[in-house]
C-alpha cells in the first residue's frame, strides 16, 4: 500500500499465478450521495466517464482498449462508483495511462449525455418490468425511506433527464477526487510500476472531499405493495436492522445467514421448498453498509399460497430459536462461508473490488488469511448470540410485488 502524493492511496496484490490485471479506482460517492433534485447522479457519472474526453471521444477510447485487449467497465453501488479494467499483464503500460487519462478528464459532452440519458432511461424501463428489482427497491424504501440509502440508484425518468453537463463536471471535480479514492491492482502487476504511472492521477482535484453523508435514521415498520396484475407469482420480501459493515459480528453474522437461507441445506430452503414444496426460490440475504445494515428473507411463491408461506417460515425460525443450531449445521454454515469467500477469490476482479471495499469501510487491508482465520475462531455460540438478538422478533420491513392488493399482503403477514 502507498499513498500517492496527490493523496490518493494505492493498494496492489501480486498474483504470480495470475497473466492478467484487473484495476479498479472507486470513489466514496455512490447512489445514497446524491444531492435533491438530482437522484440518478453518480449513476449517470458512471456512465459518461468512459464517453469521452478532452482528446479522445467514446469510439477512440473504446478502439484503444480493445486494441490492446483491455475490458474497461464500471459500477454504481449505493456507497460508492467504481471503474475498473481487465487486460492482460503485458499491456500493462497503455491500459493503465488509458484509464488514467479517461478518469482524470472526463469530458462530459452535451451529446453524448443526451444519448446516455436515453440509455439510462431504458434501465429505469428494464428495471421497472423485473419483479425482483422492483422488491428489493421497495424494501429499501420501506427500510429507509426518503433517505438516499432509500432511493433507487438509478434515479427516476424526471431526476435523470433533469441533470446537465453542469452538474455532473460540478459533482464530479468536487468528490471525485483523491481524498474519496483509492486505486486497487491485482494480478500481474508490480507496485512500483502501477505507482508511477498514477503518481498523477487525480492531482489537480487533491482538494476534493467525500459527499456529506448524514447518518442513517431508523424508519418506522412497514410494507410497500406494488401490485401487478399479470403476475401469477408474488415475491416477497422481509428484512429488519442488522449489523454495519465494521461491526466485530459481521463474520457470525454471514454464518447465521447462511444457516437460514444462504444454500441448499439451510432451514428456508429444506422447509419451504424441499419439504413443502411451497416454493421454488427462498433464501436469505445479509446486507452491510457503512452505517446500517439489512437481514431478510425472500420467497417466490404463488400468490394463493402467500399466508401458507409466511406461516411456515415463522414456523422455521421459532424453531431455529427454540433449538439451536447443532454442531453438524454450524460446522456446515461455516464451512460454506469459507468456501464462498475463498471461491471468489479466485477470480482477480473479485479480489480487487474486496480489497477496495474493506479500505473504504474499515480503513485497512484485509488478508484472506485474515478472513479465513477469523472465520476458523468462530464458535457456534457467536452465532446464536445473534440469533437472539436479531430473529427474536418478527421483521420490520416487507416489500412485495405480485396480484395482490396491500390489504392482502398485510392479511397474509397478519395471518
Amino acid at each position: 500500500m502507498t499513498t500517492l502524493p496527490s493523496g490518493l492511496v494505492l493498494i496492489s496484490e501480486r498474483l504470480p499465478h495470475i497473466r492478467s490485471v484487473a484495476l479498479g479506482l472507486t470513489f466514496l460517492a455512490g447512489g445514497r450521495d446524491d444531492p435533491p433534485g438530482q437522484g440518478g447522479i453518480a449513476h449517470m457519472i458512471e456512465h459518461m466517464v468512459f464517453r469521452g474526453t478532452r482528446d479522445k471521444d467514446v469510439f477512440a477510447i473504446n478502439i484503444a482498449a480493445e486494441t490492446h485487449g483491455a475490458e474497461l467497465n464500471a459500477f454504481t453501488d449505493k456507497e460508492a462508483t467504481c471503474f475498473y479494467g481487465r487486460f492482460p499483464g503485458d499491456q500493462f503500460g497503455p491500459v493503465t495511462a488509458l484509464m488514467a487519462e479517461t478518469v482524470n478528464g472526463p469530458a462530459f459532452r452535451a451529446e453524448e449525455l443526451v444519448k446516455e440519458k436515453q440509455v439510462v432511461s431504458e434501465e429505469i424501463r428494464t428495471s421497472r418490468e423485473d419483479p425482483d428489482s422492483i422488491g428489493l427497491n421497495l424494501l429499501f424504501r420501506a427500510a429507509y425511506g426518503d433517505q438516499g440509502m432509500g432511493r433507487n440508484i438509478l434515479g427516476t425518468m424526471d431526476s435523470v433527464n433533469g441533470l446537465s453537463e453542469a452538474d455532473l463536471h460540478g459533482r464530479y471535480s468536487g468528490c471525485y477526487g483523491p481524498a474519496c479514492g483509492v486505486a486497487v491492482a491485482v494480478g500481474d502487476v508490480e507496485h512500483e510500476r502501477l505507482a508511477s504511472a498514477l503518481a498523477s492521477l487525480l492531482e489537480t482535484r487533491a482538494e476534493c472531499r467525500p459527499p456529506k453523508r448524514p447518518a442513517v435514521a431508523r424508519s418506522e415498520p412497514g410494507v410497500l405493495v406494488e401490485t401487478r396484475s399479470e403476475l401469477s407469482q408474488v415475491y416477497l420480501y422481509l428484512a429488519k436492522p442488522a449489523l454495519a459493515y465494521a461491526d466485530p459480528r459481521r463474520r457470525a453474522l454471514t454464518v447465521l445467514n447462511m444457516a437460514v437461507g444462504g444454500g441448499v441445506s439451510s432451514r428456508l430452503f429444506q422447509r419451504l421448498r424441499e419439504q413443502e414444496a411451497l416454493v421454488y426460490s427462498v433464501g436469505s440475504f445479509a446486507e452491510r453498509y457503512s452505517d446500517s445494515g439489512l437481514l431478510g428473507v425472500y420467497l417466490v411463491t404463488d400468490h394463493r399460497k402467500l399466508a401458507r408461506c409466511v406461516g411456515v417460515l415463522r414456523e422455521e425460525l421459532a424453531r431455529l430459536r427454540r433449538d439451536r443450531l447443532t454442531d453438524e449445521e454450524f460446522e456446515r454454515a461455516r464451512n460454506m462461508t469459507k468456501s464462498t469467500v475463498l471461491l471468489s477469490l479466485e477470480s482477480a476482479s473479485s479480489r480487487m473490488m474486496r480489497l477496495a471495499r474493506a479500505w473504504q469501510l474499515l480503513g485497512r487491508v484485509v488478508t484472506v488469511d485474515d478472513t479465513v482465520e477469523a472465520y476458523n475462531r468462530l464458535t457456534r455460540a457467536d452465532v446464536e448470540n445473534l440469533l437472539d438478538e436479531l430473529l427474536a422478533s418478527d421483521f420490520e420491513y416487507c416489500s412485495a410485488v405480485g396480484p395482490l392488493s396491500e390489504p392482502a399482503v398485510r392479511a397474509a403477514l397478519s395471518g
